[in-house]
């Protein structure tokens, strides 16, 4: 999860515990809980999308210069 999203979600939670504790059955308290939910679920997509790259590639990418990455031409 990027840090900047896990802040959010941090910060999130923390504002909807604010929101609902003078009302916790109000619109106000599920609109705030609907947005935990919702930062929620872009940091999970987060993970997923960085579960599925090559960790080789990402390797590459900072550290071109080495044996592992060399590429070779024909």
């Amino acid at each position: 999860t990027p840090p900047e999203l896990a802040q959010k979600v941090s910060e999130s939670i923390k504002q909807a515990e604010e929101t609902c504790a003078d009302d916790p059955e109000g619109g106000e308290c599920a609109a705030a809980w609907d947005e935990v939910e919702e930062l929620s679920a872009a940091a999970s997509h987060a993970r997923d999308r960085k579960k599925d790259s090559d960790p080789l590639e990402e390797y590459c990418k900072d550290n071109p210069e080495t044996d592992e990455c060399r590429t070779y031409e024909d």
